[in-house]
């Protein structure tokens, strides 16, 4: 069996002694999450100028167009960015901390995939997240916009409503893109194979709308399938990156 094939030597560390590994672990996990969100905190005025872009690329004027209804509404929003925000902004420290606790646990061929693992999911991520806010979010709120004036109604939103959807649609986004991933590790530890993946194209399209339907706030067909759409064009990729794969295994 070659070297990196080798199963990793168990250590003789007392049961407490990983505990304390986890508990150092999540303590690192807590101090970087929180100066994420105490920064999204303070930046929070820029945040919502941003996230306030979309609708004024859509024809609103934020400042004329939202409302806030409840006498929180103000202090939550905040809140809910400043978290969101600083889970986006620590989420490759909270990947490589947890990659730390992982890897005496792996064999040496595993520990050389981790670090790029983590590193690509962290940047699918953003790429997800930059994709839902460059292209999705003008068209949506306007997809949105113009039915209330095709059915007459006058529009109105109240802010918390604005920024939930958002929020929920650039997370939304952000985790989909992380289908790739996915799929290319369950491949590389031989869990399927492309041919596998090839014959399951109708359940993976399911899934991908069922999916769509539990990550997307809103239940209309055009939001759907602003999502599952590109979801499934990736999941094409990966079958033809996982033959790349095959094929360079058996040429090695």
């Amino acid at each position: 069996m070659p070297e990196d094939e080798k199963e990793p030597t168990l250590e003789t560390k007392p049961f407490l002694a990983h505990l304390e590994d986890l508990r150092w672990t999540i303590i690192r996990c807590v101090v970087v999450l929180a100066t994420g969100v105490t920064i999204c905190a303070f930046s929070a005025r820029l945040i919502l100028k941003a996230l306030y872009h979309p609708l004024r690329e859509a024809g609103r004027d934020p400042k004329d167009f939202l409302r806030t209804l409840g006498v929180v509404d103000p202090f939550s929003i905040h809140m809910e960015i400043s978290l969101f925000g600083g889970v986006i902004l620590s989420l490759p420290f909270l990947l490589y901390f947890a990659g730390q606790f992982l890897l005496p646990a792996l064999t040496p061929r595993e520990k050389r995939f981790l670090l790029p693992i983590f590193a690509a999911g962290a940047v699918l991520f953003m790429v997800g997240v930059t994709f839902c806010y460059a292209f999705v979010l003008k068209a949506t709120l306007k997809f949105f916009l113009g039915y209330n004036d095709y059915l007459g109604f006058g529009s109105m939103w109240t802010a918390k409503s604005l920024i939930d959807f958002e929020v929920q649609m650039l997370v939304g986004f952000g985790l989909a893109f992380e289908l790739p991933l996915v799929i290319l590790v369950l491949n590389l530890f031989g869990l399927v194979s492309s041919r596998q993946l090839a014959e399951k194209r109708r359940h993976a399209a399911l899934i991908i709308f069922v999916a769509a339907c539990c990550i997307i706030p809103s239940t209309d067909l055009f939001s759907l399938s602003v999502l599952s759409v590109p979801m499934y064009l990736l999941y094409e990729v990966c079958i033809w990156v996982a033959r790349i794969v095959e094929k360079s295994k058996k040429a090695a």
